[in-house]
């Protein structure tokens, strides 16, 4: 019960309307201070938050909506290609929502509709070489995306979604979890074929062969359910947390640096799990998450 209430608080900030797969969308650029009286917004979600007791919520007001894709090396061009086709049929044959239902955190991001794909370009199943092992490159801890479970297995469903990716075509799988900051020297020294694990592809066109989009996400502030951070300009003075070479860090960096400027500090971490930790414990104020991964940090606490 406390998940679905984290998830219906992640859920209530979401923007009105998603950004199709493959549709690019500009970030929001910093709101104007907000007035001084509480807004009806803000009474709604304050008691909101009082009813279902939970402690943290997304902030109205968004950092910008994105793409996640699947990165191959460039010149990659036919295994991403492939894998693209079998995600695509998983869409077909249910596997691709099936995965979804086991995270609602990110059911509701997923884009892809069997409407928009045509069967007769997709690879048949158990088509690929049972020899060749695709090495999946992914952040060791980014929920639910991709993360090291508590018996050291590893999950989420990127992981799951290029399991049954490998299982359709008939192909061995290795998982290969790195520091998200590694990535680009892991595929690039050939340790793994692909950045899979909630991979924005804006800002990256040119970087990389990508291959299908499959989800779209926002890029929240996550504060505590009884801060006085109310809007994107409340977080003047005060200190903000951010996973290092993630898209909010970049769109901090970016497109939101008049807002990060604001900040008291940016507080820069190797993952967001540890982020999570600070929040919890006062040492930051904020943390700039996509809503994906904060609503699940938030479910996973309360579970």
């Amino acid at each position: 019960m406390k998940k679905k209430i984290a998830l219906i608080m992640a859920m209530m900030m979401i923007p009105a309307s998603l950004m199709g797969c493959g549709q690019s969308a500009a970030p929001t650029t910093a709101a104007e201070p907000a007035a001084t009286e509480t807004t009806a917004a803000d009474a709604a979600v304050e008691d909101t938050a009082a009813d279902s007791g939970a402690q943290y919520v997304f902030l109205d007001e968004d950092l910008g909506v994105e793409s996640y894709a699947i990165g191959f090396r460039v010149g990659d061009e036919e295994l991403a290609e492939t894998v693209s086709g079998a995600v695509q049929a998983l869409v077909l044959n249910g596997t691709y929502d099936e995965i979804g239902e086991k995270y609602p955190d990110i059911k509701d991001y997923l884009c892809l509709t069997a409407d928009d794909i045509d069967a007769s370009t997709l690879p048949e199943e158990g088509s690929g070489d049972p020899n060749f092992t695709f090495k999946h490159g992914f952040d060791l801890d980014y929920p639910p995306y991709s993360y090291r479970q508590d018996d050291a297995s590893v999950g989420g469903f990127d992981v799951e979604l290029c399991q049954a990716v490998c299982d359709y075509l008939g192909w061995g799988y290795e998982p290969v979890p790195f520091n998200w900051d590694a990535k680009d020297m892991e595929l690039n020294a050939g340790s793994c074929d692909c950045i899979w694990s909630g991979f924005t592809k804006e800002g990256r066109e040119d970087d990389y062969t990508w291959g299908i989009t499959y989800s779209n996400n926002t890029q929240g502030i996550l504060v505590p359910a009884d801060s006085d951070i109310k809007t994107l300009a409340d977080l003047s003075g005060k200190i903000v947390g951010v996973q290092t070479a993630t898209s909010a860090y970049d769109m901090l960096e970016d497109s939101q640096k008049e807002l990060a400027d604001t900040f008291a500090e940016l507080r820069v971490y190797e993952t967001y799990t540890i982020a999570y930790n600070d929040l919890k414990a006062g040492a930051i104020d904020a943390i700039a998450i996509d809503m994906t991964a904060g609503s699940f940090l938030i479910a996973d606490d309360n579970a």
